[in-house]
């Protein structure tokens, strides 16, 4: 398949040394073209970028603010453009969706900017693009950055709408034995925006990620209304990513558990009943106040997403 149609997106907020690793890394095992996306960081942070894009030896890179890429429809080997505020993880990459589509690309490789792909990461991905037809999504397998022998998910995960949680699917096995586990695990509801190829039929006819969540859900959103579309979704065996979360989940802030909850609430409401999203709201309340016992303040954050989350209209 032609590498000149896929073009990598990652998003940097407040991040900038660990966009430019990731940089690195698409560069060193892909040679394909890549945008970064600022959405609105800190001016320190954006300087790092800007200098690091203009020291590039590429000889074809493209600096501009978002109103200025809505102009513009020209491939460029890279590109770095500018968001006017901080958007979240949906708005953020849809200002890169957006300039990529109408650029002409055929997939995109979505990429948080904390992840190390591996060699053959991408080759990976786009066979499973050759092996279905209807193939929309396909995400590769994380392991952490910290423990790279370590699985984070395969993939994805499964949802348990009426808890508002989700489960990611092969966690912490050991990658020695995954080849063996992989006929034995379930196929996931959704799959990770981490290392995540796009192809751009499900722009077209779906359209991007859903900005009024601001943070979390977007990604299973986004299939949910493209399966209704008829389009697949697949993890490719052979694609591996280094993901910077650590292999500890302890610590999770408060403003995680507000949008986390709120973005559980909200994606109910709009693909369930009202029972239903009830129902989740009062288990959600009860897990978040039982994982955070010894912390109000997540408690407090946590149930006040939840009470957003309700009174949240789609309209």
């Amino acid at each position: 398949m032609d590498m000149d149609n896929v073009c990598a997106l990652i998003l940097n907020w407040n991040g900038a040394e660990q966009t430019i690793n990731c940089v690195r890394s698409v560069d060193a095992h892909c040679g394909i073209p890549l945008v970064v996306v600022d959405n609105h960081s800190e001016d320190n942070d954006y300087l790092r970028l800007t200098h690091y894009f203009s020291t590039r030896v590429d000889g074809d890179t493209w600096t501009g603010t978002e109103d200025q890429i809505r102009q513009h429809q020209d491939r460029h080997r890279t590109c770095l453009i500018r968001n006017a505020d901080n958007y979240g993880y949906a708005g953020g990459n849809n200002t890169g969706i957006d300039y990529l589509f109408r650029a002409g690309y055929d997939y995109i490789w979505l990429l948080n900017n904390d992840i190390t792909v591996e060699a053959g990461a991408l080759q990976a991905l786009l066979s499973a693009f050759d092996s279905d037809a209807d193939c929309g999504f396909c995400a590769s397998i994380l392991v952490y950055a910290d423990h790279p022998e370590i699985v984070q998910c395969v993939g994805g995960g499964q949802l348990y709408p009426w808890l508002g949680k989700a489960r990611l699917i092969g966690k912490n096995l050991s990658r020695d034995e995954l080849s063996q586990q992989l006929p034995r695990l379930p196929r996931p509801d959704y799959l990770m925006g981490a290392s995540l190829l796009i192809k751009r039929d499900v722009i077209q006819r779906v359209g991007p990620m859903d900005e009024r969540y601001f943070m979390y859900y977007e990604e299973v959103d986004w299939q949910r209304r493209a399966a209704l579309q008829g389009f697949t979704c697949h993890v490719a065996p052979q694609s591996f990513a280094r993901h910077g979360d650590s292999a500890s989940t302890q610590n999770r802030s408060h403003m995680f558990h507000f949008y986390r909850n709120r973005a559980a609430i909200m994606y109910n409401k709009k693909f369930h009943s009202m029972p239903y999203s009830l129902f989740s709201a009062l288990a959600l309340t009860a897990i978040t106040a039982l994982q955070n016992r010894h912390n109000p303040k997540n408690i407090r954050y946590g149930i006040k997403g939840i009470t957003q989350g309700l009174a949240y209209s789609w309209r």
